[in-house]
């Protein structure tokens, strides 16, 4: 519970950054496991969604886990703690129109951001929409709202619970018009460039699961480009050819571990060193020329730890539901 004070924190420190700001969950946020909630559980779902609504969350996806109590709950939070819930595949079965809204636009200094949502199919756990209502085919769903945002988006991106990589690659290669998924299908942590056969490609990003990161992503945006170049590989690359000068350093002068190392082989190491070093050097100027003519991001999973300061007043939001339950 204290990564919620500890969120808030980061997140109001991130906004004295002065820089344009959206905060966005991918789902499965109010409940953990399944069947249906005990009156603590929904306690702690409207301290989450309390919580959020004062953090200033501007677009929560549903994961299945989310129905566990329902979609009037889910309404209930909606309307009470201004919890700006977002599926494009979340239908009601009278017209089968979405029951939340399916996506929101954001215009960032004259970049226009569109986001949606994306609810798994939920029959693999308890979490099936009541009566009255159903969850359509994602990808599908997909198809059709990315369609529409990219008619006026430079960027869009998909909050999705999705069950596993195969179904995330499936959607990019369905879906030419995503950038970026933010995920919250399963436990796992992602980090990965999925390219489709038809030559485009997205990024999907999740953190891992029970709060305890916090996902961070910095883009610069070139108007009218379409890739985004990864600069947290620079970071590694640059990492890298430093590690590479020191080894080779210590190789030729024969200091520390490489004293006892015959010198005829001292040689071959040099070699093999400089030759890894050599094609270091090329990927990092490529890359680099790539970051000049499209867009750049940097992918920072924030650790919510004891290092954070708990924010006082979401930290009195935790104490209160801690006292009453």
């Amino acid at each position: 519970m204290g990564g919620l004070a500890r969120r808030a924190t980061i997140i109001k420190d991130l906004k004295k950054e002065g820089k344009e700001l959206i905060t966005l969950d991918a789902g499965n946020t109010l409940f953990k496991g399944k069947g249906s909630p005990s009156s603590i559980e929904r306690k702690k779902a409207r301290l989450i969604a309390a919580a959020y609504g004062r953090m200033g969350y501007q677009a929560v996806n549903v994961g299945s886990d989310d129905l566990l109590a329902g979609i009037e709950f889910l309404r209930e939070l909606q309307g009470e703690m201004h919890l700006p819930l977002l599926s494009a595949n979340l239908l009601g079965r009278k017209g089968g129109k979405p029951t939340f809204k399916s996506h929101v636009v954001f215009d960032l200094d004259g970049i226009r951001v569109g986001v949606f949502g994306l609810t798994s199919d939920a029959r693999h756990n308890e979490g099936v929409p009541p009566e009255g209502y159903f969850v359509s085919d994602p990808i599908a769903a997909a198809k059709r709202v990315a369609a529409e945002l990219a008619k006026d988006c430079d960027i869009i991106v998909a909050l999705s619970n999705l069950d596993s990589f195969k179904e995330y690659t499936k959607l990019v290669q369905q879906v030419k018009e995503i950038h970026f998924i933010f995920g919250s299908g399963s436990g796992k942590s992602y980090h990965q460039t999925i390219r489709s056969d038809g030559g485009w490609k997205a990024l999907l990003l999740q953190t891992y699961s029970k709060g305890q990161y916090l996902g961070r992503i910095d883009l610069k945006v070139v108007k009218g480009a379409r890739d985004f170049v990864d600069l947290s590989r620079k970071a590694q690359l640059e990492k890298q050819i430093n590690s590479i000068e020191r080894q080779l350093e210590s190789y030729r002068k024969g200091t520390g571990r490489t004293k006892s190392i015959p010198e005829d082989k001292r040689k071959k190491y040099i070699n093999r060193l400089e030759e890894f070093k050599k094609r270091s050097e090329a990927q990092l100027s490529e890359l680099e020329k790539d970051s000049r003519r499209n867009n750049t991001f940097i992918n920072t999973p924030i650790r919510l730890d004891d290092k954070v300061k708990e924010d006082p007043e979401i930290k009195e939001l935790v104490d209160r539901f801690k006292k009453g339950s």
